[in-house]
């Protein structure tokens, strides 16, 4: 397999730069990604091997997550009009975790996100809650349904790709670096994923989640925070509805970080890989026990029950 994957990457670094070179810059928008997997490319007409490929398994995913092959995703609606949408979602990556259950753990650990952003988005909309003349849609509402989708266009397609071909999956990874780069390299990821040894696949699915919080969710909540806000600083504060522990081996947010900003990338990265914290012990607990949970139906992870937990993992504060 080693073999075969240095191969790839060195036809790959001949052929699909080529392609990137002859891409029409006047077109470039990094940041357009929001709208849509077609705006993706520098050039989104070019029927080049990545652009044929990632559109194939965009699609893929669309039909599997939600039944359907039309982007009739709108996360202008806000989330109410969305909210059945993003259970599929979250649906989706519990499904494509079990897929392949020992190398897709960024998928299982998005879908114990679901719990606290929906939990969170419910919290924030209940009526017996909401401030008069904050509604919903609102800024922070229809920022949180498009980075769902965001990070859903960037990495969904990625996982099908791979469930077909590892090796083909590092080549689109490395023009997808080229043309969107991440914090981390995508290609190094899926390298590092399709060994088959436990540590190399968790530092890969560790570069995924780097990625996703940095360069996918991170512009978002930098414009939240710089939105103006009639409501003296409301929006921002309401994303700590967002913070609970996703899974109940690790800390929530403001008792691991009593003083830090989950809208701040380092803050929250340091939360998501503190030791003994999110991210070592979705990697470290026997994989029985995170399908367990990965399968927990929605409105469990929701409401954190999370029946019954191994405890000697738990840390202290944790239910």
């Amino acid at each position: 397999m080693m073999e075969r994957i240095a191969s790839a990457l060195s036809l790959a670094a001949v052929t699909l730069l080529g392609n990137v070179a002859t891409a029409n810059p006047s077109t470039g928008n990094l940041v357009s990604s929001t709208d849509g997997w077609a705006s993706l490319d520098q050039d989104p007409t070019a029927d080049d091997f990545y652009t044929m490929n990632r559109d194939f398994y965009t699609l893929r995913s669309y039909v599997k997550a939600f039944g359907q092959r039309d982007d009739s995703w709108d996360p202008s609606a806000g989330y109410r009009a969305n909210r059945a949408r993003i259970l599929r979602l979250y649906d989706y990556y519990r499904d494509t975790y079990l897929g392949r259950p020992n190398q897709f753990l960024w998928a299982g650990l998005g879908r114990m996100a679901g719990g606290a952003v929906v939990g969170g988005l419910d919290f924030l909309v209940d009526p017996g809650f909401l401030l008069p003349g904050y509604a919903d849609p609102s800024t922070l509402t229809t920022t949180m349904v498009q980075i769902g989708k965001s990070i859903f266009l960037d990495l969904a397609w990625q996982h099908e790709a791979f469930l077909d071909d590892p090796v083909k999956t590092i080549q689109l990874a490395l023009v997808h670096d080229l043309r969107h780069p991440g914090k981390a390299s995508y290609a190094a990821a899926w390298t590092k994923i399709a060994t088959n040894i436990p540590g190399e696949i968790a530092a890969g699915n560790q570069m995924l989640l780097e990625n996703e919080q940095f360069a996918i969710i991170q512009p978002f909540y930098d414009a939240l925070m710089r939105d103006p806000d009639p409501l003296g600083g409301f929006t921002v504060r309401r994303t700590r509805a967002f913070t609970r522990n996703v899974h109940p081996y690790h800390r929530d947010f403001l008792t691991a970080f009593p003083l830090g900003d989950v809208l701040i990338a380092n803050d929250r990265w340091a939360w998501i890989t503190e030791p003994d914290g999110m991210w070592q012990k979705w990697v470290a607990m026997p994989e029985a026990e995170r399908t367990r949970l990965a399968t927990l139906p929605m409105d469990d992870l929701i409401h954190q029950r999370w029946g019954q937990v191994l405890p000697g993992l738990l840390p202290p504060g944790s239910r």
